[in-house]
């Protein structure tokens, strides 16, 4: 269950990037930031792996 979150957490920010790219402007800054953030999320989860709590 925790590989399938971390998945759609992965591609929300990826679909969310791309979206900011695809705007550029309005709400393209906000969306690649949090796009980002999730990303980032994204990729610490799937680093730690078993040793998260």
């Amino acid at each position: 269950m925790k590989s399938l979150l971390t998945d759609a957490t992965g591609l929300a920010g990826f679909g969310l990037l791309t979206a900011g790219c695809y705007l550029q402007f309005g709400l393209a800054p906000a969306l690649m930031f949090s796009g980002s953030l999730l990303l980032v999320g994204a990729l610490t989860a799937a680093r730690r792996g078993k040793r998260a709590i």
